[in-house]
This record gives structure tokens, C-alpha cells and sequence, in this order.
């Protein structure tokens, strides 16, 4: 099992040397990173260009990357715009950065007049067939593309998206029906949701098709939540590293803290516990 060290940790202008020194200092296999940069000191050719030093300088690090084609809410034309951008990306990933596994998005689905927070309320919970059915087509054509590039896309079950909770996440893979299409299996995505399910239901419902994994632990409250560590929270990583054990097809997973501190020293203590929980489960 290789463990991949999110770009959350450390993300900003000027850092990504800084997140990939990060990984390696830490004993992590590699990062994830977005498709798209996002931050002012440098460009989209900049930012591909960057990647690809830091793959030269640690060859042996995986690089996953987060990508997305608003097939639920765009337009044909916005769609198919979208999609090329994707391959073209996808292309240069396989190529220059050995990117084996991505984690994708189908695009955001939020009611207007809900809060983005009524979790039960968006993503899945306002979707219609159409929904389904426009990302599962759109899913098999990207399917197509990966499997020309022997990559895994692995979609985030990530609130206030189609594929938030596993019940959608399997009628979604049920109708795209594709061995590169599978799941990012996040529970302290699914924990936060009023319809989400135990992590023993999860497996259950998606077994074979947990293709990645991001680990995150949170504190919930009556009406609010917080990010913490991995060991610190109300979920129970061990037994989800347990089951992963078995259920993980591209074999990594990323630790996933959206910090707001000190992500230096966030990443080296959840990298600590990932190691105890890894010597304990004799994982290797």
C-alpha cells in the first residue's frame, strides 16, 4: 500500500517544492496535486512545467491529480470543451508524470436555495435520472481515454456531488459499466452527510470498485464539524486502512488534511500514525 500525501497539506503560491520535499522527508510515496493551478505566481504551462522537474528530482514518487468535466451542470458544447482539455491533460500526466490514478469529479450539484452544508440536500439528493445518465455516458468515453493510457479514474465520494454517498456512487458504476471508472472512497466525506453509510456498508456496496482512498478524520458537532487528524477524530482509520487492506485496486490511498496551520507538522504526524497503523496491520 503506498500512501500519497494530499496537496491540502501545503498548498499556495510558491509552495509545491516545498509539499514535494514534504512527501519525501515524511516517507510518503508521492502527492497529489490538482489539474488545475489556481494560484497567481505562475501559469497553467508554468505549473505542468514545475511537475514535471519534481518528477525528475524524486523519479519514485507517485503523482495523482484531481480532475474534473462538469458533466451534470454544463452544456454540450462546455462538455466537450472540458473533455478535451482532460485527454490533453491526461496525455501529458501518463507521459511526463508516470500518472497511473486520478481522482475525478462529474461536477458540482448545489440547490439554490439550500445551504451548501444541507449535504442530504444536494449532490445525489437533488438528482434526477438525467443526472445519472449524462455522467454515465460521459464517464465511458473518459473510460475509453484511460484505459488507451492504462490509468485508473477514480471518482471522490465528496458531498454536494452525484458521487457523494456509496448507494449513488453504485448505481453510477452499475450504469457506466467500466473497468478504468471506479471510486475514491472518502469517509470524512460520507460521515457528514444525514443519508451516509458505516463504513461496513460502504464495502459492501463497492466492493471491487474502491479504486483509491482519501483518509481524513473530523470532530462533528450538533450543527458544525472540524478537520483534525487522522487519529484524533470520530472516524475509526484503523478499521478503514483494515478493510482497504483487500479492497484497494491501484494499491494508494492519500492522507487528506485541509489544515489551516502548521501543515508541515500536520503532515508529519498523520504520517506517523500512518506507519504505526500499517506496522500494526502488517500491511507492507
Amino acid at each position: 500500500m503506498k500512501i500519497l500525501l494530499h496537496v491540502n497539506y501545503y498548498e499556495g503560491a510558491g509552495k509545491i517544492d516545498t509539499l514535494f520535499d514534504l512527501a519525501k522527508i515524511n516517507g510518503c510515496d508521492g502527492v497529489e496535486l490538482r489539474q488545475k493551478y489556481r494560484f497567481p505566481d505562475m501559469d497553467q504551462r508554468q505549473y505542468q512545467d514545475k511537475v514535471e522537474s519534481l518528477k525528475q528530482k524524486y523519479p519514485e514518487m507517485e503523482i495523482t491529480f484531481g480532475c474534473m468535466v462538469n458533466f451534470t451542470g454544463g452544456t454540450e458544447d462546455e462538455v466537450k470543451q472540458e473533455t478535451a482539455v482532460l485527454f490533453d491533460f491526461m496525455d501529458w500526466a501518463s507521459r511526463k508524470c508516470g500518472t497511473s490514478t486520478m481522482n475525478f469529479f462529474t461536477g458540482g450539484m448545489q440547490r439554490k436555495d439550500v445551504e451548501y452544508t444541507d449535504f442530504d440536500l444536494n449532490g445525489s439528493g437533488m438528482a434526477t435520472e438525467e443526472h445519472y445518465q449524462k455522467a454515465a455516458k460521459g464517464l465511458q468515453i473518459v473510460g475509453d481515454k484511460a484505459a488507451s493510457l492504462n490509468v485508473l479514474m477514480a471518482l471522490e465520494t465528496h458531498n454536494c456531488y452525484l458521487h457523494d454517498l456509496a448507494k449513488p456512487c453504485k448505481k453510477l458504476m452499475d450504469m457506466t459499466a467500466h473497468k478504468n471508472i471506479g471510486i475514491n472512497y472518502d469517509h470524512g466525506n460520507i460521515v457528514l452527510n444525514k443519508n451516509g453509510e458505516s463504513i461496513e456498508d460502504v464495502f459492501s456496496l463497492l466492493e471491487g470498485k474502491i479504486y483509491y482512498a482519501h483518509l481524513k478524520n473530523l470532530l462533528k458537532f450538533k450543527n458544525s464539524f472540524m478537520i483534525t487528524h487522522l487519529e484524533a477524530g470520530y472516524i475509526d482509520t484503523m478499521e478503514v486502512v483494515n478493510a482497504l487492506k483487500s479492497n484497494l485496486k491501484s494499491g494508494m490511498l492519500a492522507i487528506e488534511y485541509p489544515c489551516p496551520g502548521d501543515g508541515i507538522i500536520a503532515a508529519k504526524r498523520d504520517m506517523e500514525y500512518m506507519r504505526f497503523i500499517k506496522n500494526w496491520l502488517k500491511i507492507s
